[in-house]
């Protein structure tokens, strides 16, 4: 083992490269290789484009047939009593709003 690192064969080899020159054109190379080493796609252009479209038509009419069929359901009970809203009201901090029966601008410029 060497003490002297200075006299390092690797050191001397170092020091004779030359300096390194990035071509400036250097990412545009690389993004073309990949480009040309990736092929086709293995799904066509125009079905990406509309797949999108498609996905939302089928949320939208799922979503629709789902409100019409909401009532046929007999089983699915609704609770509708006066103490489930007051519960649900007090949980959800609605009964700390103030009801302000006439809404207007001369109302809504005193609050300031």
């Amino acid at each position: 083992m060497k003490d002297d690192w200075d006299r390092d064969a690797l050191w001397d080899l170092l020091g004779k490269a030359g300096p390194v020159s990035i071509s400036p054109f250097f990412s545009r190379n690389v993004l073309r290789e990949i480009r040309q080493s990736a092929g086709r796609p293995a799904i066509p252009a125009f079905v990406l484009r509309w797949l999108g479209a498609g996905a939302f038509a089928l949320l939208t009419a799922g979503f629709f047939l789902n409100l019409g069929d909401a009532g046929r359901h007999p089983d699915i009970v609704v609770t509708k009593s006066a103490d489930f809203v007051e519960i649900f009201d007090v949980a959800a901090g609605l009964d700390t709003l103030v009801a302000v029966e006439d809404v207007s601008l001369s109302n809504y410029a005193a609050g300031l």
